[in-house]
């Protein structure tokens, strides 16, 4: 999707601020980052349809608003879609249909929480899940795509050449996780380009930057 949030080299934003090293700086952050982790489960929907959410935010949303704002945004879009809740609700607190009476099971408790959380959703396959289509230093060309939904490659390195530095193995595909198509586990590799090649002359002639990206993203060069 090329929208806002690839934001690759562009111009106008200014410095980065570095900000302090807590997590959240505010209460509501913190309720905000429970309740997606909490919504995930029962609406449900993934990471990376969570992600997809947040890039369909109005650009002049996307720019300003708090990270955490994004993360309850993109909920309430991802629930409303859903059907689970209607904007009405959403925007009164008010749940107008019947309470559902069934037998749901027992929360895990705080501590199961807090052991669990650290260790992330298992996004890796087994090596021999799939072939590579490359080899480590093998120079590939990132294909030209402009595609509507969620993509992890940016728009940057759209048809540039650069050479692969590492196969990272096989890991699910974001993009089609974002569609709902399933995980179509595929090789990930760590792509090197040359910072000419990405910036022009004007770029540093020793630098590179390094790109982790999907085989479906890589043609040979």
């Amino acid at each position: 999707m090329d929208g806002i949030h690839d934001m690759g080299g562009m111009h106008g934003f200014g410095r980065v601020p570095v900000e302090a090293e807590e997590v959240f700086t505010h209460e509501w952050q913190r309720r905000s980052f429970a309740l997606a982790d909490a919504l995930a489960w029962t609406v449900p929907f993934n990471a990376d349809q969570h992600r997809h959410a947040i890039e369909r935010l109005a650009p002049g949303d996307y720019l300003t608003i708090d990270y955490f704002e994004k993360w309850a945004r993109a909920c309430q879009m991802l629930m409303q879609e859903a059907g689970v809740a209607s904007a009405e609700e959403l925007a009164t607190g008010r749940k107008s249909f019947d309470p559902d009476l069934g037998e749901h099971g027992k929360p895990p408790d705080a501590a199961t929480v807090r052991r669990v959380m650290p260790r992330g959703a298992q996004l890796m396959f087994p090596p021999d899940t799939a072939e590579p289509a490359f080899r480590v230093g093998q120079r590939v060309r990132v294909r030209d795509m402009h595609v509507p939904g969620h993509t992890r490659a940016p728009r940057y390195v759209r048809l540039r050449e650069g050479v692969i530095e590492r196969d990272l193995g096989v890991f699910q595909f974001a993009d089609a996780m974002a569609r709902g198509d399933g995980p179509d586990p595929q090789h990930c590799y760590t792509v090197a380009f040359a910072a000419q090649d990405l910036w022009g002359a004007e770029a540093e002639p020793r630098g590179r930057v390094f790109l982790d990206l999907w085989e479906a993203y890589l043609d040979p060069a």
